[in-house]
Order: C-alpha cells, then sequence, then structure tokens
C-alpha cells in the first residue's frame, strides 16, 4: 500500500515537473518572441532615422538653389519647384518602405540631377547604363541619392569644368552589382565617409548583412567610384521574391 502511494506522489510529481517545464519553455518562447520583435522594430525604427536623416540636408541645398533663381528665372525656378515637388511625392509615396524597385530609384535620381544641373548651370552630365533584367531588383529606398550626391560634392562642385557621373547596375547570379563613378578630381585619403556614406553603409549592413558590400575607391586616371554588392531580389505584385524563387516558380 505504501509502495502505491509513493508511486503516486512519485507520478504526481512528475506531472507537475512536466506541467511546469512546458509553461517554463511556452513562457521562454514567449519573451524570445517578444525580444524579437522588439529588435525588429528597433531596427526598423534605426533604418528610417538613417534614411531621414539625409532629407534636410537635400532639401536646404535644393531651396536655396531655387530661391537663388526666384528673381533672375522664374520660369527656371517654377520647374524646379515642379521637380522638387516630384522627388517629395516620391519621398512620402515609399516612406515606409525600406527597398524599392531600382527602376523607381533610377526615376528618383533623374529628377535630383535636374535640381542639381539647375544648381550648377548644366555641368552634370548622367549616364546610365542598367541591364533591363534588374530594373525590378530590389534597392535600399532612397540608396543612390547620396551616392550621387557625393560624386556631385567630390567630382563638380569642386571645380569649374563640366563633370560626368555614371550609374551601372548589373546581375551576376545572385547578386546584384551597382556602381556609381564621377570623373572628379576623387577623393582624398583623409577625407573619410561624410554623412551619407556612412548611413549607407549601416543600412546595408541592417538590412543584409553579411550578403551586402560596400566599397569606395579613387580611379586610376580620376575620379572615384562607389561600389555596392546587394543579394539580387525582385518584387511581383502581390510579394517578394527571391532570385532562387523565381526560377522556381
Amino acid at each position: 500500500m505504501a509502495s502505491i502511494v509513493l508511486w503516486a506522489i512519485v507520478g504526481a510529481a512528475g506531472v507537475l515537473a512536466a506541467a511546469a517545464a512546458f509553461k517554463y519553455r511556452a513562457d521562454l518562447e514567449d519573451r524570445q518572441q517578444r525580444i524579437a520583435e522588439l529588435e525588429r522594430l528597433l531596427g526598423d525604427a534605426r533604418l528610417d532615422a538613417l534614411r531621414t536623416q539625409l532629407h534636410p540636408h537635400f532639401l536646404f541645398n535644393a531651396l536655396n538653389t531655387i530661391s537663388a533663381h526666384v528673381e533672375r528665372d522664374p520660369r527656371t525656378a517654377r520647374w524646379m519647384l515642379d521637380r522638387l515637388g516630384t522627388l517629395l511625392r516620391m519621398s512620402l509615396e515609399h516612406a515606409r518602405e525600406q527597398e524599392m524597385p531600382l527602376e523607381r530609384e533610377l526615376t528618383f535620381i533623374t529628377c535630383y540631377i535636374d535640381l542639381q544641373k539647375a544648381r550648377f548651370d548644366d555641368r552634370i552630365a548622367l549616364v546610365t547604363d542598367v541591364a533591363p533584367d534588374v530594373m525590378t531588383a530590389l534597392v535600399p529606398s532612397l540608396i543612390l541619392q547620396p551616392l550621387v550626391e557625393n560624386a556631385v560634392r567630390h567630382g563638380i562642385a569642386s571645380g569649374d569644368t563640366p563633370g560626368r557621373i555614371e550609374i551601372h547596375a548589373h546581375r551576376d547570379a545572385n547578386t546584384l552589382h551597382v556602381t556609381v563613378t564621377d570623373d572628379g578630381p576623387g577623393l582624398h585619403a583623409d577625407a573619410g565617409f561624410g554623412v551619407g556614406l556612412s548611413n549607407t553603409q549601416e543600412r546595408l549592413q541592417r538590412l543584409y548583412g553579411k550578403h551586402a558590400e560596400f566599397a569606395i575607391t579613387n580611379l586610376a586616371q580620376k575620379g572615384a567610384q562607389v561600389k555596392l554588392q546587394l543579394p539580387f531580389r525582385v518584387a511581383d505584385a502581390t510579394r517578394t521574391r527571391t532570385a532562387d524563387d523565381s526560377r522556381g516558380s
């Protein structure tokens, strides 16, 4: 009789222990899920901050250029306001998107260069060489603007001669390669990264981790080149797919 009672107690203790272990595991998974969600939200907030940090500087330069044309060339000022309005509308439309198709990025850059041409008296030439199959590739939203702005600042703004900026993009297997090149004097050895390039580097790290590469170098002849390597991913109307998914569909 005593043994039966003992086994009953042991069995009950085992059930209670199992229940406690199950509850502990459930609570642990719940806490881990909440922590992961908080980390994701904090990551998104940081990415948003990195992206929007560039806007005030860009807007200040654009408005300053428009102001300079208001009296001497009202027609150009109105045209610039229209282009600036297009840029702002695109920024608002994609304010919550961390990525967008490369084609939209290029549209944004075209408007941006139009404003810069007015600022530098048409001393800027933009050349794009983008393979058709990467137009729908996803890139971090507004990622090209700071790269092109850097090329303008160090390539065109630093001299009195016309400058050329080239954007190239192509796919190599599951990797998207994007380069932004200028024909200016290049970067000084001690120049370091400004806000735009530093933010670009951090955004890539947070979005893609080790799967992204970022490099800026001076070219042998003259000018500087920024290279980006990203995972090749495309977006369709209903969902984001990886390159492997696309080949398998």
